[in-house]
């Protein structure tokens, strides 16, 4: 299969996990107890930090390959998801009601773009075996986005229906990413640690930036959910193996 074709694939992947979160929505807008559970965004966090440290960078890093093309995707992703973040809090400065649910969606959205790369140039780029552990990686903290966004849409006032599309359109912006990271590998393959490490930047900034947020709300991290999503990739790998 083509570069491009498998970065495609790489990004209906990652648009239909998260619309399978958005999709989840109403069954927990129907049941008592599903309504009362708290989606965390904990397990979610844990699940974007492994695929930093186990697949999209950590593995070049230990090799000492490619220093460059890594730490400068890593500067891009990072300064990507904080400009976006600072731009939305400024235009968003005088709304004070809902504020934080209005960046914590926005931010979701955005982050979708460089994760998106990052899914469709693992595909294309790695081999089946290193790229499968991100595939599912992904695919699980996709599928608690797109429900929570999917949630904080219905909290901004928006319907059922139009906050289960808002959460399957989001989908998209991932596989626009996808697209993106295929044509740019068309062109030179050598641009795979950067686009790696370019969806690796953006995931650390944006759990930095949700913790942060969390905090100065008075949320706490809770650890087992985090350290659950933390040893996605490694036990992967493990069965894998």
């Amino acid at each position: 299969m083509s570069i491009l074709l498998l970065a495609f694939i790489g990004g209906i992947v990652s648009a239909v996990s998260t619309s399978i979160g958005s999709l989840l929505a109403p069954l927990f807008s129907k049941f008592e107890t599903l309504r009362k559970y708290h989606m965390s965004m904990d397990f979610a966090l844990g699940v974007m930090l492994s695929a930093v440290a186990f697949s999209l960078v950590g593995p070049e890093l230990m090799k000492g390959l490619h220093l460059k093309l890594i730490f400068s995707g890593l500067i891009a992703g990072g300064l990507f998801i904080l400009l976006t973040h600072k731009l939305i809090s400024y235009f968003n400065r005088d709304e004070k009601y809902n504020s934080y649910k209005t960046l914590l969606v926005a931010a979701l959205v955005f982050h979708n773009l460089p994760e998106g790369m990052g899914a469709g140039a693992s595909l294309a780029g790695m081999s089946l075996n290193e790229a499968i552990p991100l595939q599912m990686a992904i695919s699980i903290q996709n599928v608690a986005e797109g429900l929570l966004l999917t949630m904080l849409l219905q909290g901004l006032g928006l319907s059922l229906f139009w906050s289960v599309l808002g959460g399957i359109i989001s989908g998209l912006v991932e596989m626009s990413g996808a697209i993106v990271a295929g044509f740019l590998l068309q062109d030179t393959v050598t641009l795979l640690p950067f686009l790696l490490a370019l969806a690796g930047g953006a995931m650390m900034m944006s759990v930095l930036l949700e913790v942060h947020e969390s905090m100065s709300l008075g949320k706490h991290l809770k650890a087992k959910d985090f350290l659950g999503g933390m040893l996605v990739i490694p036990l992967t790998n493990f069965l894998m193996g």
